[in-house]
């Protein structure tokens, strides 16, 4: 067994090495996010964790997992430790701040709903500045009368109930320790005489820096984690009530933000009903999940409707508009170029899970081929998820690991679980040395590392958004024309009560910015101010971008940047 374990390590090994040298021939071809945090991130903790399976292949500790079962006591305490820990995290680590647009567009839909509406209603004198003062992400309305996100509204909706009992930042560390009892219970049940495979599985979860980063932000991929998983609990469990919560919370996570993460990840368990005979309650979920579907496929189009807009395309239009927005147009641009992406996605998810992952996945295989068991639904749903990825939209942008796969983590722990008692049965004294190496290099070596990172990349956003916030003028304009990496910094309320309001300027025109001088008062965040502020990613003008606006014009309105204010 000990030439076959040094087999599964050197390839483990090599996948990794693979990944890497072949990226960085193509690195060049994908600048943005992609790049920066390949050459970051991922690369340094690919450099790193392969000595570590070097020295695997060689010597491991002594050292045995323990033989009883982890307590519910103990799970519960380590889960509530976990959420507090992750609180903190938030505000120190991650500054409790937005980075990205997708975070942002959670908290702006968050004050939406908190005034009692599903939309914002833009006074028609802003009607034409809407793309400028939310460059991304607006649900497409016609005359942009309304403001509201494209997302659906579960994560949200879930926010905004946070924030009205306590801080809203606490919610995604909730849900992480939630998810993490959920795990607990899944694994209790699947693994009941094989304690030591269950402590591989929770290990697994408080070991990915993916999960504990993310959770960390407003992604709503924890709620998609830990909501999956509490689904999964329940429909293990398998009595008829616990199917009936299980279909609720099902319906509810297809609206969380984009209606296709959970349907990939329960899909599979669904279907085996089929293979078990169980007729009636394989039709009772495919019937509660259509209409679950049909219901927030036609949310957006619900919302423009109870304004009295009519809208005849995009998203606001149905089913229809969002098929023709959101699904054919993907197909039509299929190109080797996502296959590269697609690399960058997969090296980036393994980085940023325990090094022990790749190699008890591998082992899992025996589990997985027979269709009678859970391992088979629970590969299936990440070989689904990838395949939508690849074929809608492979370019992650921003994130924290590979988030589209987020959801799925527990059904890699579970894997592993499988796989670890796979390699336990001929070498046990190996495996559980091999775990804690393992184990230990990623809690010490790489979590560090990786925590740090996304630490030192959220500064520099969070001091330009904040000096932003305290320019003494009516509106700020970021020049994203010359510098599209600052186009996240334009944020602003959805009722635009905030002040200063942002605007982009390559969403601007010369007269809107004579109108804007006759309004009040205006800075203009110019490319040096932006590099000035040392952004981790500086880049130029995106080609397919058309320069509509000449600040030449407006030297006499617009005022420097102040930086220094306080």
């Amino acid at each position: 067994m000990i030439q076959t374990s040094n087999w599964l390590l050197s390839r483990t090994a090599g996948l990794f090495a693979l990944l890497a040298f072949t990226l960085l021939v193509f690195v060049p071809a994908f600048p943005g996010p992609p790049h920066h945090y390949f050459r970051t991130q991922d690369l340094p903790a690919t450099l790193l964790i392969l000595p570590a399976i070097g020295v695997a292949a060689f010597w491991w500790p002594s050292v045995r997992l323990p033989d009883r079962m982890p307590s519910a006591v103990s799970v519960l305490t380590l889960a509530g430790l976990l959420a507090l820990s992750l609180w903190a995290g938030t505000h120190w680590l991650m500054l409790d701040y937005p980075l990205t647009r997708d975070e942002h567009m959670a908290l702006f839909d968050a004050q939406i709903f908190a005034s009692g509406q599903l939309a914002q209603p833009l006074a028609p004198e802003w009607q034409g500045y809407a793309q400028a003062l939310a460059p991304d992400w607006l649900l497409q309305v016609p005359g942009n009368a309304l403001m509201v996100s494209h997302y659906l509204p579960g994560n949200s909706i879930m926010r905004q109930g946070f924030a009205a009992i306590t801080d809203p930042a606490l919610m995604n560390p909730v849900l992480c320790a939630i998810g993490f009892v959920a795990l607990y219970d899944i694994a209790r049940r699947l693994f009941a005489d094989a304690p030591t495979a269950v402590w591989v599985v929770l290990a697994t979860y408080l070991l990915s820096a993916q999960v504990l980063v993310n959770a960390m932000t407003s992604y709503a991929m924890t709620a998609h984690l830990a909501l999956d998983l509490v689904w999964l609990a329940l429909f293990l469990r398998g009595r008829w009530w616990q199917h009936g919560l299980a279909m609720a919370i099902g319906a509810w996570t297809i609206g969380l933000h984009q209606v296709s993460y959970h349907p990939l990840f329960a899909g599979p368990f669904i279907l085996m009903l089929l293979h078990q005979r169980r007729w009636s309650l394989f039709v009772t979920y495919a019937f509660v999940y259509a209409v679950a579907l049909l219901v927030w496929l036609s949310y957006p189009s619900s919302i423009v409707s109870s304004f009295g807009i009519e809208a005849s395309s995009g998203r606001s239009a149905g089913l229809i508009g969002f098929l023709n927005q959101s699904i054919w147009p993907h197909f039509a641009a299929i190109d080797l170029s996502r296959a590269v992406l697609m690399e960058f996605n997969i090296l980036r998810f393994m980085v940023w899970s325990p090094l022990f992952l790749l190699p008890f996945l591998a082992l899992a295989w025996s589990d997985i081929r027979r269709l009678d068991g859970v391992a088979f639904p629970l590969f299936l749903g990440i070989v689904l998820m990838l395949l939508m990825r690849t074929v809608l939209l492979p370019y992650q942008g921003h994130g924290w690991g590979y988030r589209s796969l987020h959801g799925l983590i527990g059904n890699f722990a579970l894997l592993a679980g499988y796989g670890y008692l796979h390699w336990a049965k001929s070498d046990r004294a190996r495996v559980d040395g091999t775990v804690v190496l393992f184990g230990g290099a990623t809690a010490f070596v790489l979590l560090p590392l990786l925590l740090w990172s996304a630490h030192q990349f959220t500064i520099p956003y969070a001091r330009l958004s904040a000096a932003i916030e305290r320019q003494p003028t009516d509106f700020v304009i970021v020049d994203t024309q010359s510098s599209w990496a600052a186009i996240d910094q334009v944020r602003n309320r959805a009722d635009l009560t905030n002040r200063p309001l942002v605007l982009a300027s390559n969403r601007l025109t010369n007269a809107q910015l004579t109108e804007l001088c006759m309004k009040g008062s205006v800075t203009w965040l110019g490319t040096s101010d932006i590099a000035a502020a040392k952004l981790p990613m500086q880049a130029g003008p995106r080609p397919w971008d058309q320069t509509q606006l000449n600040p030449e014009l407006f030297k006499d309105c617009l005022q420097p940047f102040a930086p220094s204010l306080r």
